[in-house]
């Protein structure tokens, strides 16, 4: 009697734990494991070994086979990284969620809503957001599906910088009527702590400082004219209507002047207490959102109500 030939011989599914890295939306047992062999039901994870086309020469590449047939499926793609400054223009193929991750290389006082628009959900917009008062500080923002950008800042990117007075500082002189008070708050406790001149940043986003000595450029009134030995620095905020300086005299007493329709000295000083009255906080428990409709500044979190337009 002859003897029948053997069928074929039974697969050997070799299984190795699944790796940190591993694609395992198929192919997966259910204890945990993954084959190394191809089935009809189970794939195989290859990593490819050369170029093919539509890879970029030079980078690796990950590929899944598909069921018997041996059809490959498309490669994971590096994730892809724009650097842009403010003032570039997109690239031609920047199309909508073109890109993993956008990093800012200069610091910006408003960040375009164009670079939200061009990473993906779940991408990552690295930006420094120029304080008015207190620098430059790095904030990381994650994009979510709804099209807005918002993180938390993490760190000081570049040290607070005087703006040089401008003509609504140095035009006035003693031409304009001036209003004069006196303060408790020293200007130098408040220049001292960078905390606190980013929350004044915060409140008071629209607002450039500047700082003058005894004899400087910069001088507001004649009243407002030190002489040298008789003060110390004086300290300036302003916008494009108004401007306000406050000095302390060798006495302790702080004279406050102030010209224009805001008395931005007082401002300044509700800006500071609000500070202190919420515990004093630094930039890291301070949080950035970009949408289409403009930017903005919490504490907190996005959804706490303590939230201000920048």
């Amino acid at each position: 009697m002859s003897t029948p030939p053997p069928g074929p011989a039974p697969s050997t599914v070799v299984s190795r734990p699944v790796m940190a890295g591993d694609d395992v939306s198929d192919g997966t047992s259910p204890d945990g494991t993954v084959s190394s062999t191809a089935t009809e039901e189970e794939g195989t994870i290859v990593t490819a070994t050369g170029p093919r086309a539509g890879t970029p020469t030079g980078s690796s590449s990950t590929s899944r086979s598909g069921p018997s047939s041996g059809q490959e499926v498309a490669p994971r793609r590096a994730p892809r990284t724009l650097r842009i400054g403010p003032d570039e223009p997109l690239a031609p193929d920047a199309a909508p969620a073109s890109y993993d991750s956008v990093v800012a290389v200069e610091p910006v006082a408003r960040i375009p809503y164009a670079w939200v628009q061009i990473v993906r959900p779940g991408g990552r917009l690295v930006v420094s957001w120029r304080n008015p008062f207190a620098g430059s500080v790095e904030a990381h923002l994650t994009v979510t599906e709804d099209g807005r950008a918002t993180g938390h800042f993490v760190g000081w990117s570049g040290a607070p910088e005087p703006n040089a007075p401008t003509s609504v500082v140095t035009e006035a002189e003693g031409t304009v009527p001036w209003y004069h008070t006196t303060t408790t708050l020293d200007p130098e406790a408040i220049w001292a702590e960078p905390a606190a001149l980013f929350g004044l940043g915060i409140r008071l986003p629209h607002l450039r400082w500047a700082r003058t000595g005894p004899g400087g450029p910069a001088r507001c009134s004649a009243a407002g004219a030190a002489s040298p030995g008789t003060a110390t620095t004086r300290h300036w905020v302003y916008d494009d209507t108004s401007c306000a300086s406050a000095l302390r005299l060798p006495s302790g007493e702080v004279r406050v002047e102030q010209h224009g329709p805001r008395l931005l000295w007082r401002d300044v000083e509700s800006a500071f207490r609000w500070w202190d009255e919420q515990g004093r906080p630094t930039f890291e428990r301070f949080g950035l959102s970009v949408a289409s409709f403009g930017q903005f500044a919490w504490l907190g979190h996005r959804c706490s109500g303590r939230i201000w337009r920048l």
